[in-house]
């Protein structure tokens, strides 16, 4: 799938150029369908994982969006993304893409329909429109490609390799056909790939080759579905997010509608698979007229990868100035890459401040400034949507 997920990184960067997220607040605001339906259309192609997703949707929401348009918006995003959607096509083939497409685009439109029927939204005096600094606005095709080659790509290589290495040993392991031998009933397949997507973090684009190496060992293509949803699309940090920011009705819908849609889906693509006859993996693109290429293009993808674990050793390791004031946050609210380049952006901008450390794993913020003006960045960080725990 080298090629095309190369290939799907070059739209994302051209998306990231000129699909400004300022313009995406402007749609989302209001009432009724159009606004849950201009979210689904909006997040279908943006390259953003289900962590990711979390920064955006929680501006959308203090700005002024609906509930509904912030759902659709949470649930159709991590699914799909211009790269997952290139590289299923290129793994799986064309057949297999447009289910997941249309199979993202029911979940948000009727995940936000829902949420705006059942869970009513309440007035809230904090929630006034935001000028949101999005990390991922560039003004430049140039500067787009580079984002989308370093920051959207560097924070997702290593679940592109997890998934390949994963995928590669169960097609050496597992033998042919042992899945379906051992699992003889097509619903309890569809129940186990519920139970492993919805908790586990699993990246859209990383998670292809996986599924392909279930497939071809007996898996249903329906089953693999099943997986290739509900894995983007959920995990505790973004369960979290909804229950908490936008109530529990919103989550129960949230949930309930992804695992709802996601069978339904999966049943319908093995019922078409079944009824016509269609193999997966021979409605894929063949490679064999492009080897060359596919070999190319995937030694480019090492190459970044290599370049991006480079930069980040050298941030972490390097010897850097002493600057008279250092502090150490504790921000709860960070989960990913996403969230540490937005604060870097924003901070930065703060007057003396020369030296801002995200580490996502500890979710701590240190920063160094040639002022003391600690208050003035916890404000910062507060009005961002990172505010600063005592603990």
């Amino acid at each position: 799938m080298s090629f095309y997920l190369l290939l799907g990184f070059v739209v994302s960067g051209i998306i990231s150029a000129f699909f400004k997220p300022e313009i995406i607040l402007k749609h989302l605001g209001g009432k009724g369908i159009l606004p849950i339906v201009k979210a689904v259309i909006f997040g279908v192609p943006l390259p953003l994982c289900s962590c990711g997703v979390l920064p955006p949707a929680a501006t959308f929401y203090k700005s002024g969006a609906s509930k509904g348009s912030v759902v659709a918006f949470l649930s159709s995003t991590p699914v799909t993304g211009i790269d997952s959607i290139f590289a299923t096509y290129g793994l799986l083939g064309g057949f297999f893409m447009f289910c997941r497409i249309i199979a993202s685009v029911l979940i948000g439109i009727v995940a936000g329909i829902l949420v705006d029927i059942f869970s009513k939204e309440k007035k809230n005096a904090e929630k006034q429109p935001e000028q949101g600094n999005f990390s991922c606005s560039k003004t430049t095709i140039a500067g787009g490609l580079k984002y989308a080659f370093t920051e959207i790509y560097g924070s997702i290589a290593k679940w592109i390799f997890w998934g390949v290495l994963i995928g590669g040993i169960i097609s050496y392991i597992v033998p042919d056909r042992f899945l379906s031998g051992h699992l003889d009933s097509r619903y309890l397949t569809y129940l186990l790939m519920l139970v492993v997507g919805v908790p586990l973090y699993v990246c859209a684009t990383g998670s292809i080759p996986i599924a392909a190496s279930l497939i071809a060992k007996g898996i249903s293509p329906g089953a693999a579905l099943v997986f290739l949803i509900t894995g983007p699309a959920t995990n505790t940090v973004t369960m979290f997010f909804i229950a908490r920011t936008l109530g529990i009705k919103s989550f129960i819908i949230y949930i309930i509608v992804i695992v709802g849609i996601s069978l339904l889906s999966a049943i319908g693509l093995d019922a078409i698979v079944s009824n016509y006859g269609i193999s997966i993996f021979e409605t894929q693109h063949r490679h064999n007229n492009f080897l060359l290429v596919s070999y190319i293009s995937a030694l480019i993808l090492i190459g970044f990868a290599v370049y991006f674990m480079i930069t980040e050793a050298r941030k972490k390791f390097s010897v850097r100035q002493k600057y008279g004031h250092c502090y150490v946050f504790n921000v709860p609210e960070i989960s990913c890459a996403n969230c540490a380049k937005k604060i870097q952006d924003r901070i930065s901008s703060v007057e003396g401040v020369k030296i801002v450390d995200v580490d996502v794993k500890k979710k701590r913020v240190k920063i160094c400034s040639e002022l003391s003006n600690r208050e003035e960045i916890t404000r910062m960080l507060a009005s961002i949507g990172y505010p600063v725990s005592e603990h």
